[in-house]
């Protein structure tokens, strides 16, 4: 059975919207930094972001009793980021998307914070656990 035109139209542009969001993700910027030597980046505390800031979410559950949560808070903390798993409904369009890719309506997630694009950029390459999206927006909560 072959899959209808239009449908692989779609499901390309997807992969290709998420590929291209991940891809600006890992981006050095204009300094000329490689993120993959480049010193760890500071995250911050969400609710104290001045205006917009980054998230990589590392692991998304459909509630917060998924056990996968605290394993990746456990990882993350011996990389030297503490965070415990959060609604990404208080970051402006964060539960939208994840809500997008998991098909969870309230997602909770854990997710490492950062001030700039550059940042997050860094992290994503530099981490070796995996990354569900990068997000952008404001505190909502």
């Amino acid at each position: 059975m072959r899959t209808p035109r239009h449908r692989r139209v779609r499901t390309a542009a997807a992969v290709l919207s998420v590929a291209a969001l991940l891809t600006v993700a890992a981006c050095s910027g204009d300094d000329g930094v490689d993120p993959s030597t480049a010193e760890w980046p500071e995250a911050i505390t969400p609710a104290d972001a001045d205006g917009e800031f980054f998230v990589v979410w590392t692991a998304i559950a459909e509630n917060g009793d998924d056990p996968a949560l605290a394993t990746e808070v456990g990882r993350l903390a011996e990389e030297g980021y503490e965070v415990e798993p959060w609604s990404p409904g208080c970051q402006s369009g964060a539960q939208e998307q994840l809500s997008g890719l998991t098909g969870y309506a309230e997602p909770v997630g854990v997710g490492v914070s950062f001030a700039s694009e550059e940042d997050a950029g860094i992290f994503d390459t530099r981490d070796e656990g995996t990354t569900v999206s990068l997000t952008q927006g404001t505190w909502t909560c």
